[in-house]
């Protein structure tokens, strides 16, 4: 089955179709791998999300995607590691990297990553030194060349460096280089045993291929590798919350707790850029909708008025990003700005209470 091809039903690629499931928990999961969870999330501020880290924690922007891109590849090897068949590694060594990077370069354009072309392999045949691919319109340089940098360590046992350089405005080429160290298996292991509550979100499956036609307020560009909410004008792609998980552990092992914060403070002024507010407004079923669509988790409780709001909300993906939206929308809806505390319970739930600032 080729990844790009659409349904005739619904219209959505048979790459998404044949890969993800949204469960009634309020996730996303990847069929092979179910441990392995995605989020459909909008990706236009993700790279603006760097460079405000480095701004608001006062370390250069070279030092935060060094993080971003470690810590990505290491969450890559490990999702890999797990899913690639035995025989992409042995027709890649067989016949060069292009056939393999030829399956990414589709799944990239069903997935939302940009347009991914081949470079090259030197040398031509066999065990590569280096690897060149060139991504346009990148749903986030970072994160893609992490996961360009996992793909090639998995792919060859080795550890690799990455470089990357602006070709123009929305090209890049990325180049990864193999070092001569042998990976050892516990490279390529990340822990992410996760056990989720069950939930209710009832979606309307197509008939053809069976994702949600919630879907179809999404359009995909399968030339140009964008996903766009139809509504919004919003570009989204799906990205693994291990890895982003990864990227939040690493940058507070090394920089401290201040780093939660500052994610929040970014994702509440995304989300006062990117929403509108009538979205803010929607309520709970409203609210709800957008976050399992999504695979955010599943909003079971939301109260929210000029006093304050309260909400609580199952299988959170990424705590930090919730919080921040909620910020967000709550500052939408009253306008006024918010502070927030919230905790996670025993059974995992999140629950985060925002007050006006005085």
């Amino acid at each position: 089955m080729k990844a790009t091809r659409t349904c005739g039903e619904c219209g959505i690629p048979l790459g998404v179709a044949s890969t993800m499931t949204w469960n009634p928990n309020g996730t996303i999961s990847q069929k092979d791998d179910p441990r392995h969870r995605m989020i459909f999330f909008e990706c236009d501020n993700l790279d603006r999300l760097w460079t405000r880290l480095s701004e608001l924690l006062g370390v250069t922007h070279e030092h935060i995607w060094e993080i971003v891109v470690m810590s990505k590849s290491r969450a890559t090897r490990a999702f890999l590691y797990r899913t690639l068949p035995w025989y992409v590694n042995f027709l890649a060594r067989m016949r060069g990297y292009r056939i393999m990077i030829s399956s990414i370069e589709a799944q990239g354009l069903v997935m939302g990553y940009g347009k991914i072309t081949v470079g090259g392999q030197y040398p031509a045949r066999g065990r590569p030194e280096r690897i060149t691919v060139f991504v346009e319109d990148p749903y986030s340089l970072p994160l893609f060349c992490g996961d360009f940098k996992g793909a090639a360590e998995v792919a060859e046992r080795r550890a690799a460096s990455v470089s990357q350089q602006a070709l123009d405005s929305r090209r890049f080429q990325v180049d990864v280089t193999m070092k001569g160290e042998h990976m050892e298996e516990e490279s390529f292991k990340v822990e992410d045993g996760l056990a989720y509550k069950s939930g209710d979100v009832e979606f309307t499956p197509c008939p053809t291929c069976g994702t949600p036609l919630e879907l179809k307020q999404f359009s995909w560009d399968l030339e140009s590798g964008l996903v766009k909410d139809t509504v919004s004008g919003r570009r989204l792609a799906f990205f693994g919350t291990v890895s982003m998980r990864a990227v939040f552990d690493e940058l507070v092992r090394e920089l401290g707790e201040r780093v939660v914060e500052a994610i929040i403070e970014v994702e509440r002024e995304n989300a006062l850029e990117a929403m509108s507010v009538e979205e803010a407004k929607g309520g709970l079923e409203g609210l709800r909708s957008l976050a399992a669509v999504r695979g955010l988790g599943l909003l079971t409780s939301l109260d929210i008025d000029a006093s304050g709001m309260n909400l609580i909300m199952s299988n959170p993906s990424i705590p930090e990003y919730i919080v921040g939206l909620g910020l967000g929308i709550f500052e939408l809806v009253t306008g006024r700005r918010g502070r927030s505390e919230w905790r996670i319970e025993a059974d995992g739930d999140l629950v985060v209470d925002i007050t006006p600032e005085s």
